[in-house]
């Protein structure tokens, strides 16, 4: 599902948060389209906040469900690329209600852990 009807279902404003360098973050802009605010977190201090710790090697270059997503987009005409930023960072996703309160938060386990969008919707919804 392509990231305007995700983000139409969820009917709320996003905000894409990465700790890449401003040059990485500028490319990945590009390359992605979004049409989301991509915002950087250098020292990581809002991914500490939120307790979006690191993976193993093993769960993060080991696991199949790692190479199965990895096989997935090759098929759909991407491509690899040489690693140029921490591959052992986890995130997550977040809702902050109108108040600025932390109001729901799924922290992954992996690089290839997303919370369903149902739920995203729930939470937004509470």
């Amino acid at each position: 599902m392509e990231v305007a009807s995700r983000r139409e279902e969820l009917a709320a404003p996003i905000v894409v948060i990465t700790f890449a360098s401003p040059p990485l973050l500028a490319r990945f802009a590009a390359e992605l389209d979004l049409g989301l605010p991509i915002l950087a977190d250098r020292d990581r201090a809002l991914y500490a906040a939120l307790g979006f710790g690191s993976g193993s090697v093993a769960r993060v270059w080991l696991d199949p469900r790692v190479w199965a997503r990895y096989a997935r987009l090759l098929a759909r005409g991407h491509r690899m690329r040489r690693m140029q930023e921490d591959t052992l960072q986890l995130g997550g996703d977040a809702v902050v209600d109108a108040d600025g309160r932390l109001a729901w938060i799924y922290r992954s386990r992996g690089p290839d852990d997303r919370p369903a969008i149902e739920a995203l919707r729930r939470a937004v919804a509470s």
